[in-house]
């Protein structure tokens, strides 16, 4: 079935891809209406896509193209990655409008990625795994930056912590006070800490930063990735970061893998280190990104949720994350 508020877009955007809709189910709708569409070729055969509508606030279309030139080459090289769709006219970013009425919006559409993610069954050879994909992300987005391929200095998201650091988020009186208190220190102590790694003196790379557990698709004997949206140039620590951000500090109703979490974290690293070299202090970047990272999903809880109790685990995270502060405080 199909949702009759996308059907006249979707009927018009697939037929530029020669495609027709069969069914549709909205998958995520939080910055963007994420979709999964089932379609149908002139040929008969039948497959499914993800689309993927931005905000109205997203307007610019080189960040994007640069995200989907990144995935384009990533599947051409082989790595388990939604593949870009472009239509009979070569064009991979398209302009949406669900209404007449309605301010124009863009969108893509992408190979839906088979797989299955895991959560207990997070094991060091599956983590192996995850740091052989992540050097193939990094290698293959050096490559086109040599190349002169991605364009536009896309730069993966990173909560603002000098925002933090500076009291911006003051004004949201919806956290407790000493949240509060906690998160201006840290995130001051956040912003000279990570000035002094070697990933704040330069080199980043082009990183998919947010490869946590729910973002992260085994297949077979390989594991792959999907949400490319807070992709760009930052520093590679920060995917290390994201993959262990729950193994470390299991907040999200997710499994505790506190016991075996030294080997999960070796596994990840050992991975990655079999294609590329790491840097020095990777493990002390890692540390620092963790604790960043609380964050980012400060900014997730506050900027998206209804309540701070939207989700189950909402109110446990917030208590886990003051733990966490007070911790990197007192070293």
């Amino acid at each position: 079935m199909i949702r009759s508020d996308l059907q006249p877009a979707l009927v018009a955007l697939l037929a530029d891809h020669r495609l027709r809709a069969t069914r549709t189910r909205l998958v995520a709708h939080l910055e963007c209406e994420v979709h999964r569409v089932s379609v149908r070729a002139p040929d008969g055969s039948v497959r499914d896509l993800v689309l993927r509508i931005h905000s109205a606030d997203s307007t610019d279309a080189v960040p994007i193209e640069a995200e989907l030139a990144w995935l384009q080459a990533l599947a051409e090289d082989g790595v388990h990655v939604p593949r870009p769709l472009a239509d009979v006219e070569g064009r991979r970013v398209h302009v949406w409008r669900a209404r007449a009425d309605e301010a124009p919006r863009l969108a893509v559409l992408l190979e839906w990625l088979p797989g299955r993610m895991h959560d207990r069954g997070l094991t060091p050879a599956r983590l192996h795994r995850v740091g052989v994909l992540t050097a193939r992300l990094h290698r293959v987005g050096a490559r086109l930056a040599a190349e002169g391929r991605l364009a536009g200095g896309r730069i993966a998201y990173m909560s603002d912590l000098a925002g933090w650091a500076g009291g911006a988020h003051d004004a949201t009186p919806v956290l407790a006070p000493r949240l509060r208190m906690l998160a201006r220190r840290v995130a001051g102590r956040l912003v000279d800490e990570l000035a002094v790694t070697s990933a704040g003196n330069g080199a980043p790379g082009f990183v998919h930063g947010d490869l946590h557990p729910w973002n992260l698709v085994f297949w077979r004997d390989v594991a792959g990735a999907i949400d490319f949206s807070d992709c760009g140039w930052g520093p590679i620590a920060l995917d290390f970061a994201s993959t262990l951000q729950y193994l470390r500090h299991p907040l999200a109703h997710n499994h505790d893998h506190r016991a075996q979490y030294a080997r999960l974290h070796g596994a990840l690293l050992e991975g990655y280190a079999s294609l590329l070299a790491l840097p020095a202090d990777i493990e002390r970047q890692i540390d620092l990104h963790v604790v960043a990272r609380m964050f980012g999903t400060l900014d997730w809880i506050l900027q998206d949720w209804p309540r701070l109790d939207h989700r189950a685990w909402g109110p446990g995270f917030l208590r886990g994350v003051e733990d966490i502060f007070e911790a990197h405080l007192a070293r």
